[in-house]
């Protein structure tokens, strides 16, 4: 077994955080990260029995079995894992299953100010499926965030992100760096970015050409930055107005590149964050 941390700060009260984990609307939205209708059936009390499931090919419940180990409102979740269910039956006593257990799975819902929270994640999990849970509880944490976000502010900020292997230095030049900004800067192989300008400093501008390289159409991405925190963090505010920051932390042995920016109004949520996740997977 080994140890998946991850944390994500969010801008909204640890109230709204703790309400997005444990109620069931709410829960569906974010969990399906993890497989497109996921769900839970029991409660959030201490003691309380608790199934995370999903429904197979086959119409039948399959997922884990659990209970809350340890629960303190609103700061701290204990869950512990006690076997699967597979084709609608339970197995706690199975090889397969003895394998794995006992598994513990924590949250921590940090207050960092009066509507700012830093939600904490450690589990225990098999090597094998640690790459493959890895990039599951990233996405996770992003919908979490919109989701809750959108509660406290109202929607219109969208999160996207990337575990992206190298040292400190390197990531930050190959984003902060013109001639490299050029070569990941596109969503997609019919566009690319032909110039770049970045003067990273408070009050430094930034201008990328994006172009189609048909030539048939081209536009300027362009703003001031707010924030310069070498290596940590960026902020900007773009040209119309709306803002935006990257954060780089380490979670496990990797650097988590997250942005988290504000919506524009001419194209639906769901085809901005595919664009701009689009172009932080190049960039990784």
């Amino acid at each position: 077994m080994t140890r998946l941390v991850f944390s994500i700060d969010i801008n909204a009260p640890r109230e709204i955080v703790w309400d997005a984990i444990t109620h069931d609307a709410s829960y569906r939205k974010w969990a399906r990260a993890f497989q497109d209708g996921s769900f839970f059936e029991g409660g959030w009390n201490q003691g309380d029995a608790i199934h995370f499931l999903m429904i197979n090919e086959d119409g039948e419940k399959a997922g884990m079995v659990s209970e809350i180990a340890e629960i303190r409102h609103p700061e701290f979740i204990s869950i512990r894992h006690l076997g699967m269910i597979t084709a609608g039956e339970v197995d706690t006593t199975s090889d397969a299953v003895k394998e794995w257990l006992p598994s513990i799975e924590n949250y921590n819902l940090e207050k960092t100010g009066e509507h700012t929270t830093r939600f904490h994640l450690d589990m225990d999990i098999l090597e094998s499926y640690f790459t493959m849970m890895e990039s599951m509880w990233m996405k996770a944490l992003m919908l979490l965030k919109d989701l809750c976000e959108d509660t406290a502010n109202g929607p219109g900020r969208i999160t996207v992100s990337a575990l992206v292997a190298g040292e400190e230095g390197k990531v930050w030049a190959y984003w902060t760096d013109p001639d490299h900004i050029m070569a990941w800067n596109a969503a997609s192989d019919d566009w690319h970015c032909p110039h770049a300008e970045n003067d990273v400093h408070v009050g430094g501008k930034f201008k990328y050409t994006m172009a189609a390289k048909d030539g048939s159409t081209s536009f300027d991405f362009s703003g001031e930055y707010t924030t310069v925190e070498y290596g940590q963090r960026l902020a900007y505010t773009m040209d119309d107005g709306r803002k935006a920051e990257i954060v780089f932390s380490f979670q496990n042995v990797k650097i988590c590149v997250m942005i988290n920016f504000d919506a524009e109004k001419e194209n639906s949520l769901e085809v901005q964050r595919t664009g701009w996740q689009a172009i932080l997977d190049k960039f990784k």
